[in-house]
């Protein structure tokens, strides 16, 4: 009967110190999307008054950016056709409509 509990106790310690502690957590870097929709020729487009950049319509051309607030300024012909103020989630894709 004891060697029957101690081989019974050995088991439990093997089976239970398998889950050991992992030290350290590993995650991807936290990235969002914007993707533009609509008429996007001649557009030129703002992030936070940033360097301007023309985009490609449709959510296959997306936008790489870091989660956060952003204020999305669309100009086209000089002009602000779109001004959005947009708060992005980590792995979000958000769209910026225009028209």
């Amino acid at each position: 009967m004891r060697n029957y509990l101690i081989s019974l106790w050995l088991l439990s310690i093997l089976i239970f110190s398998g889950c050991g502690y992992k030290k350290g957590i590993s995650t991807g870097d936290q990235e969002a999307f914007l993707y533009f929709s609509g008429n996007t020729n001649n557009v030129i487009v703002s992030i936070d008054n940033g360097e301007r950049f023309s985009v490609k319509s449709g959510r296959d051309n997306q936008y790489k950016i870091k989660p956060g607030k952003y204020t999305i300024r669309v100009y086209r012909e000089g002009k602000i056709i779109v001004k959005r103020e947009v708060y992005i989630g980590d792995g979000i894709a958000k769209e910026i409509g225009i028209k």
